[in-house]
């Protein structure tokens, strides 16, 4: 069930960022997931790096990304458990 949702995660994503954009918004939101900080803290952090890469994204959009990345990372880690 994890991966059926991994993949829908991943087309949906895909579909409204683009899958190049939905993929470095994956490495930023992965790169934040263990810092020992709150998560509004790192829910900041993501934000700015966003700017620093690049990515042009209006605020809704780069907030649905990081939602996105967020669900798909942790439904990753539940399905390598299980594995």
């Amino acid at each position: 069930m994890n991966i059926v949702v991994q993949q829908a995660i991943s087309l949906l994503a895909s579909l409204i960022l683009g899958s190049d954009t939905f993929t470095r918004i994956l490495g930023v939101v992965n790169r934040w997931a263990d810092k020992e900080i709150s998560a509004a803290e790192k829910r900041d952090g993501v934000l700015d790096e966003f700017e620093i890469i690049g990515l042009e994204l209006s605020k809704s959009v780069a907030n649905l990304g990081l939602e996105l990345a967020v669900t798909y990372l942790k439904n990753e880690v539940k399905t390598d458990k299980s594995a």
